[in-house]
């Protein structure tokens, strides 16, 4: 079984805190914290797909590259209208969501 890769990539991160700075890095932080608190993984496919598509690219460019990816196949499923697919990964993205938000609090405070 291969080992998945992790959550948040710390290059891309990296990357980010370099082009953006100290200074914007925390509020560029605190709005996709409060992206996704107010995000709710669940909902009729129209909706939860739109969702998804939001956070797609706000958590690449940060460096949470799971989650963008899960999203991104949520949306399609959602588009598709496929119902089984969109629980699995709808359960999947809630998980990463959940560890993503933490891991942003935590960047938040360590500053």
């Amino acid at each position: 079984m291969a080992t998945p890769p992790p959550s948040l990539d710390a290059e891309t991160y990296a990357d980010l805190r370099q082009a953006v700075g100290d200074q914007a890095l925390p509020v560029l932080l605190g709005r996709f914290q409060a992206q996704l608190r107010d995000w709710s993984v669940t909902g009729e496919p129209a909706a939860l797909g739109a969702a998804a598509h939001g956070v797609i690219a706000s958590s690449g460019l940060i460096g949470f590259a799971r989650l963008s990816r899960l999203c991104a196949a949520l949306e399609t499923a959602c588009r598709e209208g496929d119902l089984e697919t969109i629980r699995d990964l709808a359960a999947e993205v809630a998980a990463e969501k959940a560890f993503a938000e933490a891991e942003v609090g935590r960047l938040i405070a360590a500053g």
